[in-house]
C-alpha cells in the first residue's frame, strides 16, 4: 500500500533456486508489530509462490535473501544514544534495536508468536553507526524537532542456511545524499551444478548457454 512493500526476483544458478526480495517497510518507532505483518505479507502474498501448502514463498527456494529500509528502530533516549555513539558504543544501541530480539526468537516451538517470520532470517554482526536518520548533506543525525533516535533502519537478512556465509557487512558513511547511508554486504554461497551443463535457450535453437545476473 502506499509506498510501502515489497520486489521480488527469483532464479536458479545450476540446481539451486535463489530469491531476492527488496522491501520498504512501516515507518515510526511504535509500529513494529505493523512491520512483521508487512513481512508476512510479502512472504505470503508472493506471486513467485510454487507451493501454497508452504507457510510462504522463503520455502520455495533454497537461498533467500531479504533486505531494504525495514525500519526497526532504537528504543532507547536520545541522549542515551548520542552519548552510547560518541563512545563507539554500538553494542549499547544494539541491545535495544527492536529486530535483533525477533531474528533470535524461537520459530519452531512458536515461543514468540509476536516474532512472526522473522526468526526464519538472520544477520551479520553490526560493526558500522546507524543508518538513519541524517541531516541532508551532513554526517550529523537529525537535529529537527522530531529529534528521532538514530537506528540501523537499513538491512541484510538471509534465511538460515548454513550454505550462506556472510563475508563483509557495512555502511557507506561518505555519501549523504539522503537522510539514510547505504549498506552493503557480500556472501560466499554454495549452489549445486552437480551434471549441471547450462541453461536452454529458445532464442538459442535450444542450444545450451549461460548468462549472468548482476544486483548492484
Amino acid at each position: 500500500v502506499g509506498n510501502k512493500g515489497g520486489a521480488q526476483i527469483g532464479f536458479s544458478i545450476g540446481h539451486t533456486s535463489m530469491l531476492f526480495t527488496t522491501a520498504h517497510l512501516a515507518a515510526h518507532a511504535n509500529k513494529m508489530k505493523l512491520r512483521t505483518q508487512n513481512l508476512a505479507r510479502i512472504l505470503t502474498d508472493s506471486t513467485l509462490r510454487r507451493d501454497k501448502t508452504r507457510s510462504g514463498v522463503h520455502e520455495d527456494y533454497d537461498r533467500v535473501f531479504f533486505m531494504g529500509d525495514l525500519n526497526p528502530r532504537v528504543s532507547a533516549r536520545r541522549s542515551d544514544v548520542d552519548q552510547w555513539l560518541q563512545a563507539r558504543e554500538f553494542e549499547r544501541c544494539l541491545e535495544r534495536d527492536q529486530l535483533r530480539p525477533l531474528l533470535l526468537a524461537d520459530s519452531a516451538g512458536q515461543a514468540d508468536a509476536a516474532a512472526g517470520f522473522w526468526p526464519h532470517f538472520q544477520e551479520a554482526a553490526i560493526n558500522f553507526p546507524p543508518t538513519y536518520k541524517f541531516d541532508a548533506h551532513t554526517d550529523r543525525y537529525d537535529s529537527s524537532k522530531k529529534q528521532r533516535v538514530p537506528s540501523w533502519t537499513d538491512r541484510i537478512l538471509w534465511k538460515r542456511d548454513p550454505q550462506v556465509r556472510a563475508k563483509a557487512y557495512g555502511s557507506v558513511q561518505c555519501l549523504q545524499s539522503s537522510d539514510h547511508r547505504p549498506i552493503f554486504a557480500q556472501f560466499e554461497v554454495t549452489v549445486d551444478l552437480t551434471e549441471w551443463e547450462g541453461a536452454q535457450s529458445e532464442a538459442n535453437g535450444g542450444k545450451k548457454s549461460s548468462s549472468v545476473c548482476t544486483l548492484q
